[in-house]
């Protein structure tokens, strides 16, 4: 069994009947889902992620729209890296405004991820912090990330010409900084910037965590 099946076998009790249950984007929750599938008529899906989604949906879950969902018993997500006080750094997807909105509106938001992505304190800053911002900002954002020090860099497209656009038409502008030292003030300031939708930083969001070691086999909680 690989590690990303003990994660998902430690993950699946914590689904019960009844439940509205947020399923995040990456390959361990997609096999979550998966596994899931016994209990495909007994809960709720909420997702923000378009793959995750029509997995659900082929597989047979009622998936309903985070606009019309104020609560969720449970969710589930990956990350980029993790630290000790419950804070997150999500980045690959760019879809981390609408997994934020899920994280909040969770009684519980676990994450599933391999033990080397956790960090004591201070995170590495081989993991940019990404903005999603509306477009007429975009020069208002990139002249704000350098004045603080940061080297910004608007995504690309990989299959086609021109910039990445998110689910919800805006920019994404992967942030690199010597040091994340201050990351929380850091991201504050973004955070609060005009034109700014949301930050990749999930801070102290996250109720614990399922962290599987890939040389061992074992898999701990984070708390």
């Amino acid at each position: 069994m690989s590690i990303k099946q003990t994660i998902v076998q430690q993950a699946l009790p914590l689904i019960k009947p009844g439940m509205v249950v947020g399923f995040g984007g990456g390959s361990t929750v997609a096999e979550l889902v998966k596994e899931a599938a016994n209990l495909v008529n007994e809960i709720q899906v909420v997702t923000p992620s378009p793959t995750t989604r029509q997995l659900a949906t082929v597989l047979g879950y009622t998936v309903i729209d985070p606009q019309y969902c104020d609560r969720v018993d449970i969710a589930f997500d990956g990350c980029d890296q993790l630290n000790t006080h419950g804070s997150a750094l999500k980045s690959g997807g760019g879809i981390h405004a609408n997994e934020k909105i899920i994280a909040t509106l969770a009684d519980e938001y676990w994450l599933l991820t391999v033990s080397s992505r956790l960090v004591q304190t201070t995170f590495d800053t081989k993991t940019p912090l990404v903005l999603e911002v509306l477009p007429k900002a975009l020069a208002l954002v990139m002249r704000t990330i350098s004045e603080h020090g940061g080297q910004p860099t608007i995504r690309t497209a990989t299959n086609r010409d021109g910039m990445t656009l998110t689910d919800n038409g805006n920019f994404l502008i992967d942030c690199h900084f010597p040091s994340y030292e201050h990351l929380a003030a850091l991201n504050n300031d973004f955070a609060t910037l005009a034109g700014v939708v949301e930050t990749s930083y999930f801070d102290r969001l996250v109720t614990n965590a399922l962290l599987g070691d890939e040389t061992t086999g074992k898999v701990e909680q984070l708390f």
